[in-house]
């Protein structure tokens, strides 16, 4: 049984004083991940004595659109990013792996900012997050910085934030009209599933041409990361002259070349250049689709 004490805070700053003051203290918002670590007594879910709710601070949950950027704030739920309109214009890709997210109770309580926070390495939001080049935003008492996701992310189920520090906003670049984004899944099975492997991919295409391609798949390695080779392999190139399935095995390729050959790959690599063909071809047929 793991014990501790349980604290609400009723503000921001009470918050951050508290982690302040204490180094033995682990934030929980929605729950939805952390509940089932302590009630399994998961390694995770060891080393505090303290449990911090913040659901209650409602200044951390909004969605501003900015000149270059919406921010949005940490303990927006999944459904709240499903239901805004504005993350539905400017970034579909992201609403796509939102609505994949475990059932609607799950969907409800879970937060954007929990979701970053527990890291795991098949996340649903890390890799479109990732592939929009989102930044957080952390704060403590000693003051407050941003990073990039990617900078943020230090290993599965790890991140670089400071045991005094509270992530309160995500930070999105607004991307223009000619970035067109596709995110693929395979789950156990179809009700409240973890993803054996996820894909975000978003492209720029000119013309028929693509540039400034992002290809992020989750749970293929230790943490989402971009896979540049296979980016590097469509950049500059015309969609007509692309094999969505080379580009698949490509990305195969490109993970074993991280992880090595471990029991589940003769599985993954299947799959995953199949949600790569996939992604791909959808992607395309938008794309001529707006020509």
């Amino acid at each position: 049984m793991i014990d501790y004490e349980f604290i609400k805070a009723r503000s921001l700053k009470e918050a951050l004083d508290f982690l302040g003051n204490y180094e033995d203290v682990k934030a929980i918002a929605g729950g939805t991940d952390l509940i089932v670590d302590i009630r399994k007594e998961n390694v995770r879910a060891k080393g505090f004595k303290r449990l911090l709710d913040i659901s209650g601070l409602k200044e951390l949950e909004f969605i501003e659109k900015e000149r270059d950027r919406v921010v949005l704030g940490a303990l927006l739920t999944h459904t709240s990013l499903i239901e805004s309109p504005i993350i539905e214009q400017h970034f579909p890709l992201l609403a796509s792996a939102a609505k994949t997210i475990g059932s609607p109770q799950i969907r409800n309580r879970g937060t954007i900012g929990g979701n970053i926070n527990n890291a795991s390495p098949a996340a649903d939001l890390l890799p479109p997050l990732i592939a929009l080049k989102a930044q957080v935003k952390l704060c403590s008492v000693r003051g407050e910085r941003t990073m990039s996701l990617e900078e943020f992310l230090a290993g599965p189920y790890k991140t670089n934030r400071q045991s005094d520090e509270l992530m309160t906003e995500v930070h999105i670049p607004l991307v223009n009209e000619d970035y067109l984004g596709n995110f693929q899944k395979i789950g156990r099975r179809k009700a409240m599933n973890i993803a054996r492997l996820n894909l975000a991919i978003l492209l720029g295409i000119n013309d028929g041409t693509i540039f400034d391609p992002r290809v992020v798949p989750g749970a293929a390695t230790a943490y989402p990361i971009r896979f540049g080779k296979v980016e590097e392999a469509i950049s500059g190139k015309d969609i007509k002259d692309i094999d969505p399935a080379e580009i698949g095995e490509l990305a195969s390729e490109e993970m074993v070349s991280f992880t090595g050959v471990r029991w589940s790959t003769p599985y993954k690599r299947v799959a995953l250049a199949s949600l790569v063909k996939r992604a791909l071809e959808s992607i395309f047929q938008e794309a001529k689709v707006d020509e």
